[in-house]
């Protein structure tokens, strides 16, 4: 009897600490039931403390590794993640467009939690631009969200009028994500209809933190290619993280990783 698996494509970078970018990608398309495949965008030496150094993988081979995935194991769904340079976006969209790559999850890493600006203006410019059209969803935190409306962003009503900018401005559905607020981890998804959903979050006394984009961004590609609507998805990829942080892994000697596992222990 043979059996088949949905199959996902994670395009991010590679944690060499295992807590977030590739890893994490892999790791919770694992735990969601789906199988897995990788195209890498950049080696990084990192650990739970901060990064070392950054490799950004060459233009060509990135374009290889996403050609050979959709040849053989044509993704459902496909998650994007860290993209630092604009041959690299071009790269990405190029190929997706090429493939006609459908139920694409762009988690927009442009800002680090310490606010510094983790990519070039004419980066973003290109992730704006080439991708953000292409998404089903893009996933933005408070602090991103402010830098793609050029706007401050203090309490609910702020996430949820920039969550309709950014889908009104790029054509996609835009998930501004509660977790970087004071307020409870509350996030709202403006859709290209119109339609705003919020989902309500409990936070989680928890400093390890390291993923948590990362492994949400996965969990809905994950949901996506099982057949949920967005909506639910992204309910479900919720429920994910929220059980990866209440397991209270407790690793590294900085912000660690969470346990994506959680559920099968």
């Amino acid at each position: 009897m043979s059996t088949t698996l949905p199959a996902v494509l994670a395009i991010s970078g590679s944690d060499s600490s295992g807590g977030a970018g590739m890893q994490a990608d892999l790791k919770t398309m694992l735990a969601c039931g789906v199988f897995g495949m990788s195209a890498i965008t950049a080696l990084t030496a990192q650990n739970t403390t901060g990064v070392r150094s950054i490799q950004d993988t060459e233009p060509n081979i990135l374009a290889d590794e996403i050609d050979m995935v959709f040849e053989d194991i044509p993704p459902i769904a496909v998650k994007i993640g860290m993209v630092s340079s604009v041959d690299i976006i071009n790269v990405i969209a190029d190929r997706l467009t090429a493939h006609h790559a459908t139920n694409i999850v762009l988690d927009p890493v442009m800002v680090a939690t310490s606010g510094a600006k983790l990519i070039s203006d004419d980066a973003i410019a290109a992730l704006t631009g080439r991708l953000f059209g292409m998404a089903t969803v893009v996933t933005p935190n408070i602090p991103e969200a402010e830098a793609l409306t050029d706007t401050l962003i203090h309490d609910q009503e702020d996430m949820e009028t920039a969550a309709r900018r950014i889908s009104e401005q790029y054509g996609c559905a835009a998930l501004v994500k509660g977790g970087h607020g004071t307020e409870d981890a509350n996030d709202v998804l403006a859709e290209n209809d119109g339609t705003v959903t919020w989902f309500d979050g409990v936070r989680i006394n928890n400093p390890n933190t390291h993923g948590t984009g990362c492994t949400l961004s996965s969990a809905i590609a994950s949901y996506l290619a099982l057949g949920d609507t967005l909506p639910k998805a992204i309910k479900h990829a919720k429920k994910y993280l929220t059980g990866a942080l209440k397991a209270q892994l407790d690793l590294g000697h900085g912000s660690g990783p969470m346990d994506h596992f959680w559920k099968y222990r």
